[in-house]
């Protein structure tokens, strides 16, 4: 048995750091436990590119400001006292971030500036991690955490909650061997369950193997399992974020997290395997990963676009897909002309004609609301449902006509541990469990509902961390 700690946390991810920092510097004593083995742990947290937002928006911009963002990128599916925490809170966290040293810059994306860890990485084809700003802010937190004397457990791993009756009051956990760890309080913080095929194909698409892992791999679901074993109620847990991507990255990790073909999906037509579309290309990249992962088979879409869209979109994105996606050895499929390009995909150059034939005239009448299904204006990569619809959606005519075999990308889950604004886990009875904790993305009821509603994991990660690690830490104060 080791020392009775304050706090318990279990993951060190941003999320699991910022509580754990603010909670020491109130004065608990804290321990992290953190399965990775090595000081440079691979978590989403880290290889993340590091932007800093809410719902798209600049978190300095006021909370009534970003509480609209939320509702309108959520399409209201936001529980409202957390989306009323993170809006209240999100410029403070960035403040909290900068008073711990972690450098925060502003970078020009798609003509706009936005907030991003420094230093920002490389917009290039693959991962690109080591020393940058996600990398960097977490080597920074886990200094700050040693030298207010927490105590980092590497390679050690939540396997089961110890409970009193209805409280927690301790963590078994796995280090070379079984132990069990007394707390006043344990927060759950592993980041989500997108690297467990089990808890995937329970919750989000039966085909989990279909899905690129867009991620560190590392988000098993330990904490979900814990928490719902120890009576914790879950919310929807059926969303994800993630964005498309070549089919290629399946097998070719060079083409993940970047380059993603949001952008150009959002000009483009989508096709499945007989050739015919099936879902509205203007809903963005997220709902378009969420669509594929929850079908029969994720791996059916095909993105047909002209020569115009190629050389505009296709050059649009953060890494931009023209040329990166093919240099990085992703599949474009090229044609002089649609007969030519169906022959390809093995589809009736017939059907591949009447799809493309009654989307252009749609679309060129401005009654793209009509088609079936429909298709509504796409957005840029990383632009909010607030920005407005964007009038760019033009017929399928300049030759040559290219195809590109798509992929779903996931890369964290939006659904999970039900907590209250105070980051408490809910139990089933509708109460919140004593002694237990949660923040990041092993939780739920900020993102998520039908076209899974994004508000940005990063920032929602370390104001649910801060508001844990405070609520905890004055509690301590007051014992």
């Amino acid at each position: 048995m080791i020392d009775q700690a304050d706090l318990v946390v279990v993951g060190g991810g941003i999320a699991g750091l910022t509580a754990a920092n603010r909670a020491a510097e109130l004065g608990a004593k804290v321990i992290v436990l953190e399965k990775g083995k090595d000081e440079h742990y691979l978590c989403n947290s880290r290889i993340a590119t590091g932007v800093l937002n809410v719902a798209h928006t600049d978190p300095h911009f006021g909370p009534a400001v970003l509480r609209k963002a939320i509702e309108l990128d959520t399409e209201g599916y936001a529980t409202p006292a957390l989306a009323d925490l993170l809006a209240d809170t999100a410029a403070r966290s960035m403040e909290w971030l900068r008073s711990e040293g972690v450098h925060i810059v502003k970078v020009p994306i798609h003509n706009k500036s936005r907030w991003m860890l420094a230093p920002p990485r490389e917009f290039s084809a693959g991962l690109d991690w080591k020393d940058r700003g996600a990398d960097v802010a977490l080597q920074t937190l886990g200094a700050n955490f040693k030298r207010r004397e927490g105590t980092l457990m590497l390679g050690t791993r939540g396997k089961k909650l110890l409970l009193d009756g209805k409280r927690c009051v301790g963590i078994v956990a796995e280090h070379r061997h079984s132990l069990d760890i007394e707390a006043t309080c344990v927060l759950l913080a592993d980041g989500g369950f997108q690297s467990n095929p089990d808890l995937v194909r329970r919750f989000i698409s039966l085909r989990p193997e279909a899905l690129t892992q867009r991620c560190a791999g590392t988000g098993q679901g330990d904490a979900l399992i814990m928490a719902e074993e120890a009576g914790a109620r879950l919310t929807d847990a059926t969303a994800f974020y993630g964005h498309l991507l070549s089919r290629d990255s399946l097998t070719n990790p060079g083409l993940w997290p970047y380059p993603t073909m949001d952008t150009l999906a959002g000009g483009g037509v989508m096709i499945n395997r007989s050739g015919r579309r099936f879902l509205d290309e203007g809903l963005g990249g997220i709902a378009h990963c969420n669509a594929l992962a929850r079908s029969d088979d994720p791996l059916a879409a095909t993105l047909i676009i002209d020569n115009a869209i190629w050389e505009s979109a296709g050059r649009a994105e953060l890494v931009p897909p023209n040329p990166t996606m093919v240099t990085a050895g992703g599949t474009l499929i090229m044609a002089p002309n649609l007969g030519m390009l169906a022959a390809h995909l093995s589809i009736p150059a017939t059907t591949l004609a009447a799809t493309i034939s009654e989307y252009n005239r749609a679309v060129m009448a401005n009654e793209g609301k009509k088609l079936n299904p429909p298709r509504t204006p796409g957005r840029m990569f990383g632009e909010s449902r607030s920005s407005g619809p964007r009038a760019d959606v033009a017929p399928i005519a300049t030759a040559p006509f290219y195809a590109i075999p798509l992929a779903a990308g996931i890369s964290y889950t939006m659904g999970g541990i039900e907590i209250d604004a105070q980051a408490r886990a809910i139990g089933r009875d509708g109460s919140p469990i004593p002694g237990l904790y949660a923040a990041g993305s092993c939780t739920g009821g900020i993102e998520g509902g039908r076209i899974g509603g994004y508000v940005g994991g990063y920032l929602k990660a370390v104001t649910l961390g801060l508001i844990a690690g405070e609520t905890i830490g004055a509690a301590c104060q007051r014992d």
